[in-house]
Order: C-alpha cells, then sequence, then structure tokens
C-alpha cells in the first residue's frame, strides 16, 4: 500500500515543483521603434494643380507655375513640424489675368501621411506622399480649399 501510495504521490510532487520553478520570467518583446516622417525640407517646383481655385480643372505650366519651400525643423517620434513659404501663379489663358496664391506660415507631418499647414491664409489638412523626389499634398479640410498640388524637389 505504501509504494502504492508513494507511486501516486511522486508525479503530484514533480508537477509541482516544475510549475513552481518554471516562474514567469519572460520578457516583452521591446515595441518597433517609432520610425519619423521623410524630412521633406527643400524647394519644390508646382507640377499640377487642382481645386476650387482652378474649378476642378488640373493647371500646369506654364498657366500655373509655383515653388513651394519646406524647412523641417524639428521631428519627435512619428511628427515632424517646419516653416512653409508657398508661392503660385495662375495665369488666366482667355484674357492673361493673373491670379497670385502667397502664403507663408508652418506644416506638421506625421508617419502615418497626415499633412497639417497654417499660414496667414488658412488652415488646411490632409495627407501627403512622397515618392522620389515628388510631393503631393492633397489638402481635404476646410472644403473651400480642398485641392491637390503636387511639387518636383529641386
Amino acid at each position: 500500500m505504501k509504494k502504492r501510495l508513494f507511486m501516486l504521490f511522486v508525479p503530484v510532487v514533480v508537477a509541482t515543483l516544475v510549475a513552481g520553478c518554471g516562474g514567469d520570467d519572460t520578457t516583452e518583446p521591446e515595441p518597433p521603434a517609432v520610425q519619423p516622417p521623410p524630412n521633406l525640407s527643400g524647394t519644390y517646383s508646382l507640377v499640377s494643380l487642382v481645386g476650387a481655385i482652378t474649378g476642378g480643372n488640373t493647371l500646369a505650366p506654364p498657366i500655373a507655375v509655383g515653388t513651394f519651400t519646406l524647412t523641417q525643423s524639428s521631428a519627435t517620434g512619428d511628427t515632424a513640424t517646419g516653416s512653409l513659404s508657398l508661392d503660385i501663379t495662375v495665369t488666366n489663358p482667355l484674357d492673361g489675368s493673373v491670379i497670385p496664391i502667397m502664403d507663408q506660415g508652418t506644416f506638421t507631418v506625421r508617419s502615418d501621411g497626415t499633412w497639417e499647414q497654417t499660414g496667414q491664409l488658412a488652415q488646411n489638412l490632409g495627407t501627403y506622399t512622397l515618392a522620389g523626389n515628388v510631393l503631393t499634398v492633397n489638402v481635404t479640410e476646410p472644403a473651400a480649399n480642398v485641392s491637390t498640388t503636387v511639387w518636383q524637389r529641386q
């Protein structure tokens, strides 16, 4: 009987020891490092412009010409900020009249493609993409400023 009791007791003791010795000394893996957005600093030439000001038509040089200068000043985590200067000239092909669009201010970009622009003319929200040297800014808010501009880094 003692031998039988001993045979039943040993597995219980071994299982208890194994469970007690295992402990929870596993470490959680470090989260991946936050990737900063690309540095957009530079001067860009206008490739095309479409929006409310163009009546929904896509304009390109020589009808619409311009420069867009971005100077990134800081990046923290997934966010970068900086200053901007915008200078676009749209020429009416019918009468030769010129519509200048000039603005200065700040921008904020995030790694997820979010774009914020605060200038003297307006505050715009939207998205951006950078493919090689081509920057595309899609303004989605406010409704009056909805537009897409495509820029080529000089």
